[in-house]
């Protein structure tokens, strides 16, 4: 039995592992500091990326990838019609990968994540929210549905998460789908 592919497949992680590790406690980025903290040599680092881009490009998606597999295994029949069911299970999907997607959207180290994170959650937000292709506005539902959640959860972040993930994303369902007036209970124009 081969195992190199496995072995291939576990020092590509352990280097995207070690460039998180390294970018969320704030270390300075580099090739040779990524692939030290890997326990790696440099040369290794450049048999699996380019560069520092490179691995940050492949890093981003490979979290991307793995939330979509948790919602598969999560969620195989499709999403529960309880909202607070979902924010909880949903939460539970976040809580590995939840601190590196959180990093990326608040520190907004790259401006193009956003547009990736929509690309590869669309058919999510289009369940969760009833929008579909076809629609008109469509493009703009789906855009300000991924910047109003990137929005509540680089605040959430920042803010030192001071509510509960499960109540975030409840808020952030909520405030999608009835819109700021729905959420804050108030109409939008007095009576005439």
């Amino acid at each position: 039995m081969n195992k190199q592919p496995e072995l291939t497949e576990r020092t590509r992680r352990c280097i995207i592992d070690a460039y998180w590790k390294l970018l969320i406690e704030k270390e300075k980025l580099s090739v040779i500091s990524v692939s030290r903290a890997a326990a790696v040599n440099r040369s290794t680092f450049y048999q699996y990326f380019l560069d520092m881009d490179d691995l940050r490009e492949q890093a981003e998606t490979q979290m991307l990838e793995d939330v979509k597999e948790k919602i598969s295994v999560v969620f195989p029949q499709g999403f529960p019609m309880s909202l607070k069911d979902f924010a909880i299970r949903y939460a539970s999907i976040l809580e590995d990968e939840g601190e590196r997607l959180f990093y990326v959207i608040s520190t907004g180290l790259n401006s193009g994540f956003v547009e990736k994170l929509t690309e590869y959650f669309s058919p999510i937000f289009c369940k969760l929210f009833g929008l579909s292709p076809d629609m008109p506005n469509y493009k703009c539902a789906l855009v300000f549905t991924v910047s109003a959640i990137s929005g509540l959860v680089s605040k959430w972040y920042k803010d030192g998460k001071p509510v509960s993930l499960d109540e975030l994303l409840y808020n952030c369902y909520w405030l999608v789908s009835s819109g700021v007036f729905g959420f804050v209970q108030m109409k939008p124009y007095a009576e005439a």
